[in-house]
């Protein structure tokens, strides 16, 4: 290492005031790596940060962000980042990320962690994944006709049939946008089998994010209806389609297809330079139908869990939850907010 370069120190960026200035100086950094979700996930869940820095001359040179998750339920560990898609270090190469890593789990033994996961560390590439996801990234154009040349054809059938049927898409920032899309999550997460996260977490992801200016709420309507809606958030140059939730009832509207169109557009006329479409399971075949009509790139997204009890690289060892989403299927969405509102603290 560099003569110049300090050792490696653990920081809480909640208590750095210019956090997010440091980050976007570096030329890096989503909103996963930022101050705010970093607010967001220790004021909803008490998780504790724990970002391991490196600097030259009082510079910053590289950063792996990890939350500390301590539960009853699923015990400690550490994790980079908790609920976000991916939060892979900052950093130019292995020499500078090999001494995070010596760092965080020289931390996370001494302080008991379970294990620690990486979500889409790509200087890890060559270890175990636990889990692999699909990741589709869209570059942006001002020129919107660049962008449409990129679509699949069944997708701009899909976006004129929309418009056809009379939905309107509107993209807003306040709270009440963030409540109307968390009334739609709901019904999508019981029709997936899943626990919506709570409403206080979303209306705390307005606080902290959304009406700071690193995102909004897009809602397609039709008439009086709102028929589907996604959360966009965004950092420096890069945007994320972190949240996306519709009325199964008005699928033949093809609504979704409209939604993020508007959307790409919206992020594209900002000047972002590209729209992630965040993580999908492998299995989900309609999902990544869905994302592959946009002209995008597809990689994999690999999630690594280094296991402090084998000292090692381990996988998943994954549950067959068919079961228990067939009877979260069949419960009422009040109920399932109260499992989500009781379970997500411990999933982080």
């Amino acid at each position: 290492m560099n003569a110049n370069i300090e050792k490696v120190t653990v920081v809480n960026p909640l208590e750095i005031p210019d956090w997010n200035n440091v980050l976007l100086e570096c030329g890096q950094g989503t909103i996963f790596h930022s101050a705010n979700w970093a607010r967001l996930l220790s004021d909803s869940y008490g998780y504790q940060p724990e970002y391991l820095t490196v600097s030259e001359n009082g510079i910053l040179k590289g950063c792996l962000p990890v939350m500390e998750v301590n539960s009853f339920l699923t015990g400690r560990r550490g994790v980079s980042l908790s609920f976000s898609d991916y939060c892979g270090s900052i950093v130019t190469g292995t020499g500078e990320f090999q001494p995070l890593f010596e760092r965080t789990l020289e931390l996370g033994r001494k302080n008991g962690w379970r294990y620690v996961e990486f979500r889409g560390e790509k200087f890890l590439n060559n270890e175990l994944p636990a889990k692999v996801y699909a990741h589709h990234l869209l570059e942006l154009s001002r020129e919107e006709r660049v962008m449409h040349s990129r679509l699949r054809e069944s997708t701009a059938r899909n976006i004129r049939k929309a418009v056809k049927e009379g939905v309107t898409v509107g993209t807003c920032g306040t709270l009440q946008g963030v409540r109307d899309f968390y009334n739609l999550h709901c019904l999508t997460r019981k029709r997936q089998g899943v626990p919506p996260q709570s409403n206080r977490f979303f209306e705390k992801l307005h606080e902290h994010v959304i009406s700071q200016g690193f995102g909004f709420t897009a809602l397609a309507r039709q008439g009086q209806d709102i028929v589907a809606g996604l959360i966009c958030l965004h950092f420096g140059n890069n945007a994320i389609y972190k949240y996306g939730a519709s009325n199964v009832e008005f699928q033949h509207l093809r609504a979704n297809n409209l939604l993020l169109w508007e959307t790409i557009k919206r992020c594209a006329q900002e000047g972002f330079c590209c729209l992630s479409l965040g993580r999908t399971d492998l299995d989900n075949e309609g999902l990544l139908a869905f994302k592959n009509g946009w002209g995008g790139s597809r990689t994999d997204l690999s999630y690594y869990r280094y296991d402090f009890t084998t000292d090692s690289f381990v996988c998943d060892r994954e549950q067959d939850m068919e079961v228990y989403r067939i009877i979260l299927k069949k419960l009422p969405v009040n109920i399932l907010r109260m499992l989500g509102k009781l379970v997500y603290r411990h999933m982080g």
